[in-house]
């Protein structure tokens, strides 16, 4: 009886995490009120049912101890920067959001340890970027969900789908992106290859219209998916592919940098679906991230507080410009810079923890098959990371990295077969019994 209602309570969390991964991104990102008020209260709920149906069945199988208790740390960090937070509604809102969003990741790191519970998890993370780009095509034709608030312009110059800012949808994209990829090359072509082609297209058709600097990271993210690929197949030419891969993106960003460069790429922006002036743009930037260098030099270790960036910018204004509308003469909500974002708000060591939850699922031994999407999945984000702040300051794509992050961390469950002395194993029928350690294939 006690294990059928461990089994009953198991499944609803299990729907719970789903439910909360799906509420994140389509409820404008979980960045206005009521989205994130929702959020907050569907993870918090997952949480607190998981660890309900664990203590009902009386026992916790950890299959990766290492990431559990990283993610475990930087959340504990996360609610010690509150008490010295000076605005504390703001830091406990912010801590509540990324209780919800690692209460949810450890959930499924906990219950989602077989392959066909990945699967639900995974197929619920499809469905949820087809339901985005339903409502990005939408906006294309002139349909606009009720209640949603819309950037000035959406539909007609840029699409943002179920978030209000264009950047930050496309920034959704980039783990949608490796998913998809990678769920095309790693699974057995069926019907439902065409359909995950078909949203790839579409995806990158609108992704295009998001006029955001993190479409490249999305590009990057359908790439990265194929050198994986490689890379179960034959490791030294994965290597080389690397290698020359690695060459080639220090070459154009060289060229880049290059007055040629810069000249080819204000000539062919537009094709790209990009319309903003580069020097504009990282100007813009370099004025952003000011505000977080500033105040990590101030507070190294301990951050400013969680939540508290937008609240403390004032402190850190500079001189307002005389013409035009600088930076300095607007509000800066957010750091634009994963990196930085988590410098200012957390110190070094809210940024060191969080790399390590980031990155562990990446090693280890017997990683999974969902680890082969991390690997698509995480230099991406890394790399956009440098310029936005998609995995940290918009909750609901911090959920579904985190998830994606949580589930490539479950280490396969080994078996020990014992192998009985029989004429077929001669070499077996001396001494003891020896044991096997059988594995699943990677294969998704």
């Amino acid at each position: 009886m006690r294990l059928r209602l461990a089994a009953v309570l198991e499944g609803l969390a299990l729907a719970l995490a789903c439910l909360t991964v799906m509420w994140g991104p389509l409820a404008q990102g979980s960045t206005f009120g009521w989205g994130m008020s929702g959020l907050v209260l569907l993870g918090c709920l997952t949480l607190a049912v998981t660890l309900l149906a664990l203590s009902v069945r009386g026992q916790v199988r950890v299959s990766n101890p290492w990431w559990l208790a990283a993610a475990l740390a930087f959340l504990a960090w996360v609610w010690a920067s509150t008490g010295w937070a000076p605005y504390k509604w703001e830091a406990f809102r912010w801590a509540g959001v990324w209780t919800a969003v690692i209460g949810t990741a450890v959930s499924l790191h906990l219950l989602a340890r077989t392959r066909r519970r990945q699967m639900v998890v995974l197929t619920v993370m499809v469905l949820t970027g087809a339901a985005a780009l339903a409502l990005a095509y939408l906006q294309t034709r002139g349909v606009f969900v009720p209640g949603f608030e819309y950037y000035p312009g959406a539909g007609t110059r840029v699409v943002t789908g179920p978030y209000f800012n264009p950047s930050h949808f496309s920034g959704f994209l980039i783990p949608v992106a490796a998913l998809l990829t990678s769920l095309i090359l790693f699974t057995r072509p069926h019907l439902h290859t065409l359909a995950l082609a078909g949203l790839l297209v579409a995806l990158h058709w609108l992704n295009l219209k998001t006029d955001s600097s993190s479409i490249p990271a999305v590009l990057l993210a359908t790439g990265l998916p194929f050198l994986v690929w490689v890379w179960t197949k034959q490791r030294v030419v994965g290597s080389i592919l690397t290698a020359l891969a690695l060459i080639s993106a220090l070459a154009v960003g060289v060229f880049f940098l290059q007055p040629a460069g810069q000249q080819w790429f204000a000539a062919h922006q537009q094709q790209m679906g990009l319309h903003r002036d580069w020097g504009s743009f990282l100007a813009q930037r370099r004025a952003t991230w000011r505000y977080g260098r500033e105040m990590w030099r101030q507070h190294p270790l301990t951050g400013v507080g969680i939540g508290q960036l937008s609240s403390e910018s004032p402190i850190y204004r500079g001189p307002e410009r005389q013409i035009g509308e600088g930076i300095d003469r607007g509000t800066v909500n957010y750091a634009h810079s994963d990196s930085l974002q988590l410098l200012a708000e957390l110190g070094l060591p809210g940024l060191g923890i969080t790399l390590l939850t980031l990155l562990l699922p990446l090693f280890g031994r017997h990683p999974n098959s969902v680890t082969l999407v991390w690997w698509t999945t995480i230099p991406a984000v890394l790399f956009v990371g440098l310029f936005d702040a998609h995995a940290t300051a918009i909750p609901g794509t911090a959920a579904i990295l985190f998830a994606l992050g949580s589930l490539a961390a479950v280490r396969r469950a080994t078996r020990t077969v014992v192998a009985q002395p029989t004429s077929a194993f001669p070499t077996l029928t001396r001494g003891a019994q020896q044991g096997i350690e059988v594995h699943a294939p990677h294969s998704i």
